[in-house]
Parts: C-alpha cells; sequence; structure tokens
C-alpha cells in the first residue's frame, strides 16, 4: 500500500539572501541616519532594527 500524498505539491526551498548592506546615498543625512541606527543596533545584537533600517534604506532612495 502507498502513502497518500497529503500536500499539493513539494515545498519550495527558498534561498536565504544575505547580500551586502545597502549603502546611504552620499550628502544624505536621512539615508546616514538609518546607517548609524543599524549599526547602533547590529552592535547591540538587536538584528530586528538590522533589517527594518536596510528595508528603509532601500527603499529611500526612491525619494532622493
Amino acid at each position: 500500500m502507498t502513502n497518500p500524498m497529503t500536500y499539493p505539491e513539494r515545498p519550495i526551498d527558498l534561498p536565504l539572501r544575505l547580500g551586502r548592506d545597502p549603502e546611504p546615498v552620499d550628502g544624505c543625512a536621512g539615508c546616514r541616519e538609518l546607517a548609524n541606527v543599524r549599526d547602533r543596533a547590529r552592535a547591540g545584537g538587536d538584528m530586528t532594527t538590522v533589517t527594518d533600517c536596510n528595508v528603509y534604506l532601500r527603499r529611500h532612495p526612491e525619494g532622493h
């Protein structure tokens, strides 16, 4: 007797993107502040804030 498949498809393995952190735009005080907050959060082990700052930095250049 065979085991029936209880799910529609095989699970998808998504890659874990651990690329470089986004760089602040030269001359932008907002970018620099986000980078500073990210650096302090990383030093304190707060990876949630590090991730949040990276997201904000990636989205921030849209306003430049």
